[in-house]
């Protein structure tokens, strides 16, 4: 008489067969429907993140020797004995007329730390791109990289760091 309770009917074999088919199509169907690579957009943060740069944002060097035309009239004058001369300075070679500078922004900058940077470049005064920059509504779509920027022009600054 044990051997009544374990007979199972034919229907309940069926309807067991039936929920693992349905289990194994909707498992698929959620597989499918969930991308499994990653958007450009997650790629070009990811490289930037490990500094890499786009092909066109690379300065190639210019293995010429440099003319006459190509330095700073005021370069040549701070050498010389009696007047002061800043050597500190990153862009003292840098004609004063030179209308771009390369800069480049880290990863997880703030605002904060990217006008103190291109303050400190000759860009631009880091008060003035904080103020446009929140005036506009750009301070979290600044994107880090490697820029070149326009001295003096925030508009146009803000509009390449945001691209």
């Amino acid at each position: 008489m044990a051997s009544k309770g374990l007979k199972r009917l034919p229907g309940q074999w069926a309807l067991l067969g039936l929920g693992i088919g349905l289990g194994f199509l909707l498992a698929g169907l959620l597989l499918i429907s969930v991308p499994n690579e990653p958007s450009r957009e997650e790629i070009v943060s990811r490289a930037r993140e490990y500094g890499m740069v786009f092909r066109e944002e690379v300065v190639p060097f210019d293995l010429k020797s440099p003319s006459a035309s190509d330095v700073a009239p005021d370069t040549a004058s701070a050498d010389k004995p009696g007047q002061p001369g800043d050597r500190g300075n990153s862009t003292q070679h840098l004609p004063q007329d030179h209308e771009e500078v390369l800069v480049t922004i880290p990863p997880g900058a703030t605002l904060e730390e990217i006008a103190s940077l291109l303050e400190k470049q000759g860009v631009v005064s880091g008060a003035l791109l904080e103020a446009e920059a929140r005036r506009a509504g750009v301070i979290g779509k600044l994107k880090a990289g490697s820029y070149y920027l326009p001295r003096g022009d925030v508009t146009e600054i803000l509009k390449r760091l945001t691209e």
